[in-house]
């Protein structure tokens, strides 16, 4: 079967940096989960996605986000990246995505899309066995180690803020000891105020280019703490050559999380049916 499909770069300064994002656009039934999870094999991307007509009457569409390895109920990239190839060019205020963590809110502003950052569903602190984890996939010191919080919106990260940018793009991780943990780094930005980032993912043995779901639990996490203003911006990708870049903005006690998405391939996928 055919169908439109396209690439979509995410939380981009320009067309080939940022995070890219396969998109495919088709009808409820269309493919089958396993061919969606072997699509986004394929792909190599952090995520893929499946765009179908909404299934809820307060959505404008509905989205299915597979990594290489696993489906997700949420992730924040391919939030914006699916908003921005749905609109096509439209202008629309406020759009409702419905996924499998619910309806989730975009916001439209000029050429930025932000989405409203889900609740935090865990926050706790890291086990022994974690820290342990964290300690040998890192090599990071314990007197390097600012603060420690297990945060989920969706996806688990194990988020660590490291007392210096220097620390943190010295780290060379060891994936074959990181396990399954997702760990979100980051460092205050002695340059402004800001945030740098880095997602190390365990189960893939990677580092993400720009994370979106990430973002949004560390600044619900450092507004909370007050060593983050209300409105800021965050690099992430600078290890991997992505230079993203992330605006993080409360409005009305929310968070919202937001970034500028491009298209850079447009035409059709031919997948195979069941």
């Amino acid at each position: 079967m055919k169908s439109r499909f396209e690439q979509i770069n995410v939380f981009a300064t320009h067309s080939l940096k940022g995070n890219p994002l396969a998109v495919v656009h088709c009808q409820e039934g269309d493919y089958s989960t396993e061919t969606m999870q072997a699509l986004a094999r394929w792909t190599q991307l952090s995520e893929t996605v499946f765009i179908t007509p909404a299934t809820e009457a307060a959505a404008d569409y509905k989205v299915r986000i597979f990594t290489p390895v696993e489906e997700l109920p949420f992730a924040g990239h391919p939030t914006l990246g699916s908003c921005h190839s749905w609109l096509n060019g439209r202008k629309q205020a406020i759009v409702h995505q419905q996924s499998a963590m619910g309806i989730v809110e975009i916001r439209q502003e000029n050429d930025l899309l932000f989405f409203e950052a889900p609740p935090l569903v865990v926050q706790r602190p890291f086990s022994a066995q974690e820290q342990q984890q964290l300690i040998a996939s890192t090599g990071l010191l314990n007197e390097t180690i600012t603060a420690t919080q297990v945060l989920s919106n969706g996806p688990v990260w194990h988020c660590v803020r490291v007392d210096s940018v220097e620390t943190l793009l010295r780290i060379t991780p060891d994936y074959s000891a990181m396990g399954d943990l997702k760990l979100g780094l980051c460092s205050l930005n002695p340059e402004g105020e800001g945030l740098v980032v880095r997602a190390l993912m365990g189960l893939e043995a990677t580092e993400d280019p720009v994370t979106g779901s990430l973002q949004a639990v560390l600044a619900q996490w450092l507004i909370e703490t007050g060593e983050l203003p209300e409105h800021y911006r965050a690099q992430q990708g600078t290890c991997v050559g992505a230079e993203g870049e992330v605006t993080i903005k409360k409005i009305d006690g929310k968070i919202f999380v937001g970034g500028q998405s491009t298209t850079v391939i447009s035409g059709d996928i031919t997948l195979p049916t069941e």
